[in-house]
């Protein structure tokens, strides 16, 4: 089973949208820039048609824990939650670390594909 959340926010001069996948695998970003900001509709219509077309770094593996929570306790911070992401409007942490990994891992790559070619 795969879980994935979907982040929209505004960066610079266009709307991207940063999807979080956790599976068995590990956890993948993809990053989608939109452009002019989209609809609800739009983005859903994103999600279903065009989804398979995002490309997702390799998997990470990380430490998944399960706690059970007092479901009005995590009514309470589902809610927070979502008032910080609408206060910030910004992707997690952990999603901004692994893209920057995964950019770090590519220049590298294409530094020695780059230098072999020489």
């Amino acid at each position: 089973m795969a879980t994935i959340k979907a982040t929209v926010f505004f960066e610079k001069r266009f709307w991207v949208g940063t999807f979080e996948r956790t599976d068995k695998e590990g956890y993948a970003v993809a990053r989608h820039i939109f452009g002019a900001e989209p609809s609800d509709p739009e983005i859903h219509e994103f999600v279903l048609n065009h989804f398979h077309e995002l490309k997702f770094g390799t998997p990470k593996e990380i430490q998944i824990e399960i706690q059970r929570m007092n479901p009005k306790r995590v009514q309470r911070e589902v809610r927070r939650e979502m008032e910080k992401m609408r206060e910030s409007a910004k992707p997690s942490t952990l999603a901004q670390d692994y893209m920057r990994e995964e950019l770090e891992k590519n220049k590298k790559l294409k530094k020695s594909l780059s230098s072999a070619e020489k």
